[in-house]
């Protein structure tokens, strides 16, 4: 076995149990695996678990000092995606440090989870469901037939290419606003690529899949939300810093956005006492849209994939690589 340490320092235990049998062999490819549950109380037990690793299965964030005081770090393999939001990745690249991410490991997961909010939404069903439990059969709220309708999609990855293709199933009509369009890419999932004005102004449900850059954070700002179609219904799954929050406060409170559905937050955990509770009109879920047993082995398999192909000199799904 190879003298190279790597260690999981904050694994749940849903994450122990399936580094066993062949991932535990597969990880063991490149080196000797310690994995410690939970995550640490402080910086001074993280450097602890960290000890002399050269590389991580990181599942959260990974503090500068931390990382700095971990003499032979190399490698971190990111457990997720957005490494950037939980690594500072030019501290890494300033110690030589290469990081990588898991993209794709929930493209499915998260439009699916996506989709059920905006059939959700449309249709009241949260609100009905707790009009129900407290005794008040309310027929009075009617729903948003889909079909026909138009999602508009800010971003087109691979989860906001998945949402197009199911939601292309209901008999909506789909467009995108991205960075990266492209005819090839619009006729292989039969949508239209648009600029963001356009989908703002034209969709019916407006769903967000960006990545969260500077570029992007507080994009759908009061200025934006304005230029939306009344009644537009908004997901958002992808990071809650894309949603200006208090211009979308306003805009649920004027009746201007008719629902959302939301599942990422500026600060998570979400305050008890947060405004958003007091609409009926807001589904709220607490950012488990990744969570199916389908996903967490995916990302734990393209992690182990990130670490030995590393040490085999081949390193895939990097973000930061030191400079040459």
């Amino acid at each position: 076995m190879s003298d190279v340490r790597i260690v999981y320092p904050d694994a749940n235990q849903q994450i122990a149990d399936l580094m066993t049998g062949v991932r535990l062999e597969r990880v063991r490819e490149a080196g000797q695996f310690t994995a410690h549950l939970g995550r640490p109380e402080n910086d001074r037990q993280f450097i602890e678990r960290i000890g002399d690793a050269s590389a991580l299965m990181l599942g959260w964030g990974l503090p500068v000092d931390v990382m700095n005081a971990a003499p032979n770090l190399e490698l971190v393999a990111f457990v997720g995606i957005g490494a950037g939001n939980f690594v500072d990745v030019d501290a890494a690249v300033d110690r030589g440090i290469t990081v990588c991410n898991t993209p794709g490991y929930a493209d499915n997961t998260v439009a699916e989870h996506a989709l059920a909010m905006m059939l959700a939404t449309a249709r009241n069903l949260h609100r009905l469901d707790r009009d129900l439990r407290e005794g008040r059969w309310n027929q009075s709220i009617p729903g948003l037939e889909l079909r026909g309708k138009t999602l508009g999609l800010v971003g087109f990855g691979g989860i906001g290419a998945r949402f197009a293709a199911l939601a292309r199933g209901l008999g909506m009509t789909v467009r995108a606003w991205t960075r990266n369009p492209s005819p090839r890419r619009a006729r292989e999932h039969g949508i239209e690529f648009v600029e963001l004005d356009t989908i703002l102004r034209d969709s019916d449900v407006l769903s967000l899949h960006a990545a969260l850059t500077p570029e992007t954070e507080g994009l759908l700002d009061s200025r934006a939300l304005a230029k939306t179609r009344p009644g537009v219904i908004i997901i958002n799954t992808a990071r809650g810093e894309l949603i200006e929050e208090s211009a979308l406060l306003s805009a649920l409170r004027s009746g201007h956005v008719a629902a959302a559905g939301l599942d990422v937050y500026h600060q998570e955990p979400l305050p008890s006492r947060h405004p958003l509770f007091a609409f009926d009109n807001v589904l709220l879920t607490p950012h488990v849209a990744f969570n199916t047993p389908e996903a967490t082995q995916a990302l734990l398999d393209i992690s182990i994939d990130n670490i030995v192909h590393y040490y085999r000199g081949e390193p895939i799904n990097v973000v930061a690589a030191p400079r040459p």
